[in-house]
């Protein structure tokens, strides 16, 4: 299928999303730039009503998200996004956020597969009747490689530290697919860094990884622990079973 070099979905910074030093939240941010990629996908043909019936759907892996500069309150961004196509099982999506001097003040990757939406299990890109074959729409990665992993803290080393917080998966949480949306966990890791006394306003790079859903009901133990870089912040539930992983770059 023919389609453009990239898809686009433009946004206005309201009062209500905005953090306590009048820019976007990180986690607003996080939302936006999915709701751009959602609207990637289906310009490719991957609209999730189509893979809904037939029986898939998408599971994000990880994302990478570099910040420049957050949008302000009340001010016009665009995020523009694009696939790079499919390696095996694995999708690759870019992002570039725009602000409204047209400069670009951010940049993400991200890494999905496509599943059976019932068992979760991966599907073949490719092979699924009624869905068409993964799409290139522009060869370019903005970390010059495709959304890169880091490496995970064992649990047993994670638990030799105290939990900052406790989080639940209450009725506010849930996203339509009755359970904790993952832009919701990078807002619980805003408040565990809060709670250590991080400056915010200093992160310019995050890393994370989503490892095991959480539903209803469910509790997660946030912990923190300091790097040379930042922070690393993880949330286990049922003491030992990993939901995400975080890595968070402060600037110096």
């Amino acid at each position: 299928m023919a389609v453009s070099e990239y898809s686009e979905m433009n946004f206005y910074v309201k009062g209500t999303e905005c953090s306590d030093h009048q820019a976007l939240s990180v986690a607003v941010l996080l939302g936006d730039i999915q709701e751009t990629g959602d609207k990637g996908a289906g310009d490719c043909g991957f609209d999730r009503t189509v893979l809904n019936a037939n029986n898939a759907c998408w599971i994000l892996l990880r994302m990478k998200v570099h910040i420049e500069r957050l949008p302000v309150w009340r001010e016009d961004f665009t995020i523009r996004t694009w696939s790079t196509g499919c390696q095996k099982l694995y999708f690759d999506r870019e992002y570039e956020v725009y602000g409204s001097d047209k400069e670009r003040i951010g940049w993400a990757s991200s890494v999905w597969i496509m599943a059976n939406i019932e068992t979760h299990r991966p599907l073949i890109p490719g092979k699924v009747d009624g869905l068409p074959s993964p799409v290139v729409q522009r060869d370019f990665y903005v970390f010059g490689e495709m959304c890169p992993k880091f490496k995970s803290l064992p649990a047993e080393e994670v638990m030799t530290n105290k939990p900052v917080i406790t989080k639940y998966a209450d009725y506010s949480e849930l996203d339509h697919n009755h359970h904790v949306n993952n832009t919701r966990y990078m807002a619980w890791v805003m408040d565990a860094l809060y709670k250590c006394g991080a400056d915010l306003s200093l992160i310019k790079d995050f890393d994370i990884t989503y490892v095991s859903e959480l539903r209803s009901g469910e509790k997660v133990d946030i912990y923190v622990i300091k790097t040379d870089y930042g922070f690393y912040v993880t949330g286990l539930k049922d003491e030992s079973v990993r939901v995400f992983d975080s890595e968070i770059f402060l600037s110096v």
